[in-house]
């Protein structure tokens, strides 16, 4: 005996098949390998990077046309344990494209670094709120400077990190920009 449906019920039916229908097609263009929601996205444009328990985040070099400039970075301890920033130094390139020294400065110096306290599940960030700024002298805007951060108990971290213009990124108003508006 062959199956009748009222038109109330085939509309259903049909609403519902097509409902299932492109939920799958709807699914599967953000399902491939390719999906952009696969691929890890940086919205900073600093630098990540992670040792352990320590992250340090959007990592970058405010600089001048002079090569003089002041490194910007937020660190959190994520562990159960404090721990210390004890360095930040020039890295020789990793890069097999030759970015570092080919594309990139020659030289690069660190001024006033001094160990950092990093306490458990806090965020101290660079230059501190307190005390003098982390000096970098030789990376020019569009540089990218290969850097080795050394801790008291995590790994270290080597990583490129950019040289932007100066006032590309300004967490507060420059008392002169006050002036001219």
């Amino acid at each position: 005996m062959p199956i009748t449906l009222s038109s109330k019920a085939f509309r259903r039916t049909g609403l519902a098949g097509a409902t299932l229908a492109l939920s799958i097609v709807v699914a599967a263009c953000g399902a491939n390998f390719g999906a952009q929601t696969t691929k890890p996205y940086q919205a900073a444009e600093g630098t990540n990077a992670d040792s352990g328990p320590i992250a340090v985040r959007n990592m970058l070099v405010l600089a001048d046309e002079d090569g003089k400039g002041e490194l910007h970075a937020g660190i959190v301890n994520k562990g159960d344990e404090d721990d210390t920033l004890v360095g930040i130094a020039s890295a020789p390139s990793t890069e097999p494209d030759g970015q570092d020294p080919a594309g990139g400065p020659a030289t690069v110096t660190f001024g006033n670094v001094k160990p950092v306290e990093l306490k458990s599940n806090q965020l101290v960030t660079l230059p501190p709120a307190e005390g003098q700024p982390i000096t970098v002298t030789g990376g020019k805007p569009g540089d990218i400077i290969n850097v080795v951060l050394t801790f008291g108990k995590a790994g270290p971290i080597t990583t490129a990190i950019p040289v932007l213009t100066l006032d590309h990124y300004s967490p507060s108003p420059r008392p002169d920009a006050e002036s001219e508006g």
